[in-house]
């Protein structure tokens, strides 16, 4: 069976038992409640602006912008609603309903992918600009599970527009001082006990079939799939990576993608069937 038979056979299997700041818009056109006659100098809040009927401008996070020039942040977190839609994302992703998840703030962009302008080279490397408009904010959890009882948990960004799980990680747990003797449950292995590469293969796979709105790209026969040995030739790599990229889709004439130019799906799978890293840009190049 060949790859892209095997995505269509999980995302098949799957259906049957189964940022960004956008543009600015304004939440009705009609005047603040308080009319003209508003006290504009008593605002002093995020909170009060909006009640006042003044612009909430979509960005990260949203913003409230009174006549007189001044801007007021949302320091607020998100509403449960969205968390628990973003979980629910999460524990789909991963085939695990009952993961335990710790939210930790969020980002304007993913930690692993930014749209940059105005890049510039130079001896250290290179300086840009962020543009708003192309910012990409996702929520970032934690699973509170130690993974295998290592010192590491896996962490989960998700985007705020679209609730895709756009990148997975290994990172260490926040709020707790994993590096310090005694706080590590223990020494477990990602790589051992050792899968056969068709096994760990299987593995990725049924992890993009798990989200085939984000993943039907890699089934268009102009996409190549590119595999990635950690050791090339060796019969158990510690780490498998499978690879997609859509160079048929860019970013408009004076962006950068920071580091790919085209969408990509990628995932790594350790020589134990461990998810080690998985990204997927597809939904960050559309404005």
């Amino acid at each position: 069976m060949t790859n892209k038979a095997k995505i269509t056979t999980v995302i098949a299997l799957v259906a049957v038992f189964g940022a960004g700041f956008g543009v600015y818009y304004l939440l009705g056109n009609k005047a603040p409640r308080g009319g003209t006659n508003a006290d504009v100098a008593s605002i002093t809040t995020f909170e009060q602006c909006s009640e006042a009927g003044y612009p909430i401008v979509k960005h990260y996070p949203d913003q409230c912008k009174t006549p007189d020039g001044r801007i007021f942040v949302n320091d607020n977190p998100p509403s449960q609603i969205e968390l628990v839609k973003a979980e629910q994302t999460i524990r789909t992703f991963m085939g695990e309903p009952n993961l335990e998840l710790q939210y930790t703030g969020q980002n304007n962009h993913p930690s692993n992918f930014a749209v940059l302008s105005n890049v510039k080279q130079n001896d250290g490397g290179f300086t840009a600009d962020n543009p708003e408009e192309w910012d990409r904010p996702v929520y970032i959890f934690q699973q509170t599970d130690y993974i295998n009882d290592r010192c590491e948990v896996y962490q989960y960004q998700v985007t705020q527009k679209t609730n895709q799980v756009v990148e997975i990680g290994i990172v260490y747990p926040i709020e707790r001082n994993a590096t310090t003797p005694g706080n590590c449950p223990g020494n477990g292995s990602l790589e051992t006990p050792l899968k056969t590469k068709a096994e760990i293969e299987q593995i990725a796979f049924a992890y993009f079939g798990r989200d085939p709105e984000h993943t039907k790209f890699m089934l268009r026969s102009d996409i190549q799939l590119q595999y990635i040995s950690s050791k090339p030739g060796a019969a158990n790599p510690a780490a498998n990576e499978w690879q997609w990229e859509d160079k048929n889709v860019s970013l408009p004439d004076g962006l950068t993608g920071d580091p790919w130019q085209h969408p990509i799906a990628r995932i790594i799978i350790s020589s134990g069937g461990k998810l080690i890293y998985y990204l997927n840009t597809t939904d960050l190049f559309q404005n």
